[in-house]
């Protein structure tokens, strides 16, 4: 049976579409609500520039599924061991800039791309193009093959981890050195528990202004939301980009992202590759117990958890992140064929 049928048809199909809203609660919220205590916008510029990165980063278009242009950037030796870093809806590669430098790109060579619909990469009419998973699968194979990684370190987070496991479904982890979920489960973990009214009327709210065709609601959707990307204060620099990031990418494809069925727990039996689930303590999609009991069903997987973080433990605590990632890049580096045991276990 495929993942995208169910016996029961309508209800089911409700179950699956509240799991995106609820289990990504954090993507869901993403843009939405009142900006709360940000910073004075009159102090701090309207577009940040971009930071300074220590490694140099190369650019270029890849042709994925159906044609469509996907803006990938590499930086580090091409013959070190690769990582690939696949972000979270309404952000971009731009998200991954911490991992894209020193000290990951001394030991590694760090590959991200925008999504289909984000950022720099192709925006394609109909629904097609973002609810059929096997086009998100092909996205990432079309990466792999036209940067020549071998055997990659494939990292997802949020609406990432969803396409971690639509490239699992698609073609196994064979290819893979091992597999990394950040601040989502991939459909991998059964639907969390239905949202508080409360939140649930907020979610509600943040659609309608997410998919709204006035592009004033769109704004402000942003400018609330990006405060629910972080359980800690960042710089005004990095919301003022998370805003500019979640404008280009179109309502009309979030919508077709956020309705696509989710249901990928039959994918677990089938995980051989080293497995890292990483948990911010703050982010409210991610219940630790439901990261524990994943980790519990694929051997040697490891369970990392970020008490301070929320949403994206990768930007709020680098340098952490960066040392647990290249942990498992090297344990996995080193057992092509063996499952690896990272050696942090949080």
């Amino acid at each position: 049976m495929s993942h995208r049928s169910t016996p029961k048809g309508g209800r089911l199909r409700a179950v699956a579409v509240r799991r995106v809203l609820t289990t990504l609660v954090c993507t869901a919220l993403v843009w939405a609500g009142p900006l709360g205590n940000a910073a004075d916008d009159s102090k701090s510029p309207v577009i940040a520039a971009a930071p300074a990165l220590n490694a140099p980063l190369r650019f270029q278009i890849v042709e994925g599924a159906g044609g469509v242009p996907l803006n990938v950037v590499t930086a580090g030796d091409p013959s070190k061991p690769p990582i690939l870093l696949v972000h979270g809806i309404g952000q971009s590669s731009v998200s991954w800039e911490n991992q894209l430098r020193a000290p990951v790109t001394d030991e590694f060579y760090v590959v991200a791309f925008d999504l289909r619909g984000h950022g720099n990469s192709g925006k394609p009419w109909g629904k097609a193009h973002y609810a059929e998973y096997r086009n998100y699968a092909e996205d990432v194979r079309a990466v792999i093959e036209s940067t020549d990684l071998r055997r990659p370190l494939l990292v997802g987070w949020s609406y990432g981890t969803l396409v971690v496991s639509d490239y699992l479904r698609a073609y196994g982890d064979s290819g893979l050195r091992g597999i990394a979920l950040v601040g989502a489960y991939g459909g991998l973990t059964p639907p969390p528990p239905a949202a508080p009214p409360a939140l649930a009327a907020q979610m509600a709210r943040t659609r309608e202004l997410q998919l709204s065709s006035n592009l004033e609601d769109n704004i402000a959707a942003a400018r609330g939301g990006v405060r629910f990307l972080t359980g800690k204060e960042m710089p005004t620099a990095y919301y003022e980009r998370a805003v500019q990031l979640a404008l280009m990418l179109p309502a009309y494809a979030r919508r077709h992202m956020f309705d696509r069925p989710i249901a990928n727990m039959d994918l677990i039996p089938n995980i051989r590759t080293p497995l890292w689930i990483v948990v911010g303590g703050k982010d409210g999609s991610t219940p630790e117990g439901q990261a524990r009991e994943l980790a519990a069903k694929v051997p040697g997987a490891r369970v990392s958890v970020y008490p301070n973080s929320g949403h994206s433990p990768f930007a709020e605590e680098p340098d952490r992140f960066n040392g647990e990632l290249m942990e498992l890049a090297r344990a996995t580096a080193t057992a092509h064929d063996a499952p690896a045991r990272p050696p942090f276990d949080q």
